[in-house]
């Protein structure tokens, strides 16, 4: 830790005194020679914005309520800290300690963009695989290939993908296509098709350009396109996968075509430089993409508004973590998790659209 990260460090131990231990927590046991009290340790970053609270397990954990345990830490960040909440809780490895993380929750890390002033020029990576999705989450495409994107009409999801996410791709040098069950501004934009018979025929299509560069790659004695400098990312947006999906129902043979397609492409796409993302306004069966597509699709989420206060949706898209305290998120707010963009995102946290003014 950065000195000043060891100072914050040191004053939020401080907080953690036997009061709030024993009569806030009760986290201390009664024993003949009076109470014992846990050990306490804080790590904080070395910029501050994040950490967590690590309390000794001394046969404690099974007095912890998940939904008001993390609460009642936060309770206790008040005052010169209520900046700080806990977004999580876990055991470590060996059951010794109860990790609580917390994070600066009130400083916004939102992009704010002035399209009158401003381009997305400025936004440009050094690195064409790496996409600014705020000023403290990007997203590795090359490590994590696919992104899924869930949000109701109007929560913020075709300006985040199309008006933000497409064109900043274009500017990196990425290949860009942008299909949706409905036509919208952003599929005549990016070329791409609203008619489902087509968008099947599109993602079809991709599978054998996707065929023909790992055959190139094969042939140049690589092991991913990473390798050639030729093979630049193609980033495919398939929106309103709902409306797909409804409309695929009353054709079985062209809905068997869609899903050899798109596993496919999921499955084998990203070492072929293909970066599928996902986007609908529900994360379910019905409404998104089959069962092996999911699988690839989860380790890069985003969940705007009502989907992100949703339990059901993210035990289906982001296994492990339904019990979060519901927040009530407003338009381009909600949750990311993108497990190669550093250890804050490997567990979901809040996360801020860009916002256009």
């Amino acid at each position: 830790m950065s000195s000043k990260a060891k100072r914050l460090s040191r004053k939020i131990k401080q907080l953690f005194n036997d009061k709030q231990i024993s009569d806030v927590l009760k986290l201390s046991n009664s024993t003949r020679f009076g109470d014992e009290f846990p050990l306490i340790y804080v790590w904080v970053s070395d910029d501050c914005n994040y950490g967590y609270i690590a309390i000794e397990n001394i046969a404690t954990y099974d007095r912890m309520d998940r939904d008001k345990f993390e609460q009642k830490v936060s309770g206790i960040l008040s005052g010169k800290y209520k900046c700080f909440a806990v977004t999580s809780s876990e055991l470590t490895s060996n059951d010794s300690y109860m990790l609580f993380h917390f994070e600066d929750t009130l400083t916004s890390y939102k992009l704010i963009i002035n399209e009158k002033e401003d381009t997305l020029s400025g936004y440009v990576s050094k690195d064409p695989h790496a996409i600014l999705l705020s000023k403290d989450l990007v997203w590795h495409a090359e490590m994590t290939p696919h992104l899924s994107v869930i949000a109701r009409t109007r929560a913020g999801k075709s300006v985040l993908c199309g008006r933000y996410m497409a064109r900043l791709m274009q500017l990196q040098g990425w290949i860009v296509e942008y299909n949706s069950a409905k036509f919208d501004r952003y599929v005549k934009e990016f070329d791409g098709k609203s008619d489902p018979l087509e968008i099947v025929e599109r993602a079809e299509y991709w599978c054998e350009v996707m065929l023909e560069r790992l055959n190139k790659i094969n042939d140049a004695g690589q092991e991913k396109y990473l390798d050639l400098p030729d093979l630049v990312d193609i980033g495919l947006f398939f929106d309103e996968i709902g409306n797909l999906n409804a409309a695929l129902e009353l054709d079985k043979s062209l809905k068997k075509r869609w899903e050899v397609a798109i596993n496919k492409l999921t499955a084998t796409g990203g070492a072929a430089g293909l970066h599928l993302i996902a986007i609908s306004q529900f994360a379910t069966k019905e409404a998104f993409l089959p069962s092996l597509a999911r699988v690839n699709c989860s380790d890069a989420v985003i969940m705007l508004a009502g989907a992100a206060d949703s339990a059901d949706e993210r035990r289906f898209l982001m296994a492990g973590f339904a019990d979060l305290p519901k927040r009530n998120y407003k338009a381009g707010t909600g949750v990311a998790r993108i497990i190669t963009s550093g250890k804050k995102w490997e567990t979901p946290h809040f996360f801020e659209a860009p916002w256009f003014i």
